[in-house]
């Protein structure tokens, strides 16, 4: 004979129980999954801003690299790249902490994270028309500068447009999908 732990127990445990272990459903899992997503590149985002960090403030005199060139090629790049530091870094806490509450099935991170993946589709909008307009030229320019090997010249430059299109797609389809699934799926009442 097989117990459950709702038989002959005191109606207040019975609660308790009930409220631990929501039944899962297909909202909750998908929820569940936004916000790992949510943790997960949060958490990246957040240790990557510690390099944005060192890049952004840091003299550039003594740094070396495609980012570091970038930003001495430009200074309102560089400007800019220092403005959009702090925004940048209130987006992952907000959505590492939306994330947490997703797994929790917080309504209010629900929200919250629905507001994450309107800012990020504005930012990737705004990262692509970076991307084409200043970054991507000078990428491609400075990639095309050090291939020493001439017939390699149309490889890189085909690899360098290839994976900003790529990053750009991918950057612009993560928010769009998170939005479009958090908007269709309800944290469930119990």
């Amino acid at each position: 004979m097989i117990f459950s732990v709702t038989e002959n127990a005191p109606p207040a445990l019975v609660r308790e129980h009930a409220m631990e272990s929501p039944p899962p459903s297909k909202s909750t899992t998908i929820l569940q999954v936004i916000g790992g997503m949510y943790i997960l590149f949060g958490s990246f985002t957040l240790v990557s801003m510690v390099q944005n960090c060192r890049v952004c403030f840091a003299p550039l005199e003594g740094q070396t690299g495609l980012m570091a060139d970038m930003l001495r090629s430009n200074p309102a790049y560089a400007s800019l790249m220092r403005a959009l530091f702090f925004p940048g870094l209130i987006y992952a806490v907000l959505q590492f902490g939306s994330g947490v509450g997703l797994l929790r099935l917080s309504p209010f991170a629900r929200k919250v994270a629905l507001g994450i993946a309107l800012y990020g589709i504005a930012t990737a909008l705004f990262t692509a028309w970076l991307t084409v307009t200043y970054t991507l030229p000078f990428t491609l320019a400075y990639t095309l500068q050090h291939v020493k090997n001439p017939d390699m010249m149309a490889s890189a430059r085909n690899v360098t447009l290839a994976s900003a299109y790529i990053g750009i797609a991918l950057g612009l389809l993560y928010p769009l999908a998170a939005f479009i699934l958090l908007k269709r799926f309800k944290v469930p009442r119990y």
